[in-house]
């Protein structure tokens, strides 16, 4: 049995234009548009048109968390239609370049809490398997992390691998990394032989600190972990003396290095004070290598 779409409700633009209602409700919605169009057309406000691909981006994200492509048509109160020719393009073409203004803002101001996602949908895991990671990372065990998140800590570990996880375990991983994100493993009393295990496991996998990510759901996002932790305290001196010698070298006042560089002023005065020295003792030293060589 075949059902037939609802038209569009009277006194909407859609209803007058697409379906050419001449109803009075109708007519002035028509008329309200071009006097609006006029207007912003003599403003120069006029854009009935925008890029298409922050909506696409967004759609793309809220899909990963479960989100189906009808609940978002109807939580941003556009038509699916709209959205397939933004998703996937109709009739042999490809996906629209531009989008109505209004639905775009419409469609951004999405949230995934604003469509129906049921607990066994399959979502993408990137965002659950960096949160666990991020927490064993920190030093928690997954038998810590399992009774925080309501998840045994054997199904734990496969997600902390997973490439897909239920719409239901990614919301218990993200509300309880939530939790467990605001104590340390020892506030929270875990043993100190059981946080080097975590640990170490986690070095042996190469896996990330919750901080790492700017974006955590991302999985075109990656890592930001900040200046090399490996480098030595000779090597960061050197890197530091060739930064200040390269800034006071066009005249720049050494106060003004110093909170560049974010290092301490008179920490900065002592090593342009030294450099200088070691300039005005170089020509000397030359000079006695060519006294010696003469001689």
């Amino acid at each position: 049995m075949t059902t037939t779409k609802p038209l569009p409700p009277h006194g909407s633009l859609y209803r007058h234009k697409g379906f050419h209602c001449n109803c009075q409700p109708c007519r002035q919605a028509g008329l309200d548009y071009q006097r609006t169009r006029y207007r912003r057309i003599g403003y120069g406000t006029w854009q009935p048109l925008v890029d298409a691909d922050p909506a696409r981006r967004h759609i793309a994200t809220l899909r990963r968390e479960g989100a189906s492509v009808p609940s978002i048509a109807a939580a941003a109160d556009v038509s699916t239609a709209t959205l397939a020719r933004l998703l996937y393009g109709v009739n042999g073409q490809r996906p629209t370049a531009r989008l109505r203004t209004a639905s775009a803002n419409a469609l951004l101001a999405v949230k995934v809490e604003d469509c129906e996602v049921s607990d066994g949908a399959r979502i993408d895991a990137t965002g659950t398997r960096r949160r666990i990671q991020g927490l064993v990372v920190a030093g928690w065990p997954f038998t810590a992390i399992g009774p925080e998140i309501g998840i045994h800590n054997r199904p734990l570990g496969a997600l902390a691998r997973a490439t897909h996880v239920t719409a239901g375990n990614a919301r218990k991983v993200k509300a309880g990394c939530r939790r467990l994100a605001t104590f340390t493993p020892e506030q929270y009393g875990i043993p100190s032989q059981a946080r080097s295990l975590a640990r170490r496991v986690a070095e042996r996998e190469g896996w990330m600190p919750l901080a790492a990510w700017d974006d955590i759901d991302d999985p075109d996002c990656l890592p930001d972990l900040g200046p090399d932790p490996r480098a030595n305290r000779d090597e960061l001196g050197t890197y530091r003396r060739q930064e200040i010698r390269y800034l006071d070298s066009f005249g720049i006042p050494e106060h003004e290095i110093a909170d560049r560089l974010g290092m301490a002023r008179a920490y900065v005065h002592d090593l342009i004070r030294d450099m200088r020295k070691e300039r005005l003792l170089k020509p000397a030293v030359t000079s006695a290598g060519d006294l010696e060589a003469a001689a």
